[in-house]
């Protein structure tokens, strides 16, 4: 288990900088912001999105493959994680939202309310998750 900064623990359970901590051992596809690709298993991620991985092909413009074995993608540099299909991203993201700091109480008897900041994460987490599930319906609709 890796051990989180308070900042990064906060940015884990009330944004969706929680998907690399998820997706560890997983084979995923990130595009970077300088059009090109990567491919490879997720060994470790921190609360910012910064990724290590392994096993991995890197594409460049060209469409050209390239592997190594361990290579570094800096949060800054990720346009977009592509989620293995396999994976229910609804359910996911229920299971991350409540194990999150939005749940959390303090255990020294302090002051049990939640902060604004707790409060619009949740009510942006259960967005997120409505949409979600109304584009797996729409989806699943047979069309006329």
């Amino acid at each position: 288990m890796q051990n989180f900064s308070s900042q990064e623990k906060y940015l884990i359970a009330n944004t969706l900088n929680c998907w690399p901590v998820m997706l560890q051992g997983h084979s995923v596809l990130i595009d970077l912001r300088n059009e090109t690709s990567v491919a490879g298993i997720i060994d470790v991620a921190d609360g910012h999105m910064t990724c290590e991985l392994s096993n991995v092909v890197f594409i460049d413009r060209n469409g050209g493959q390239h592997p190594f074995d361990n290579f570094v993608v800096r949060n800054r540099m990720i346009r977009q994680i592509h989620i293995p299909t396999d994976i229910d991203v609804e359910q996911e993201l229920r299971q991350a939202m409540e194990r999150g700091v939005l749940r959390r109480r303090r255990v020294d008897g302090g002051n049990t309310k939640r902060t604004f900041k707790q409060k619009r994460a949740e009510v942006r987490h259960k967005e997120t998750l409505a949409m979600i599930t109304q584009q797996r319906s729409d989806k699943e609709q047979p069309k006329e």
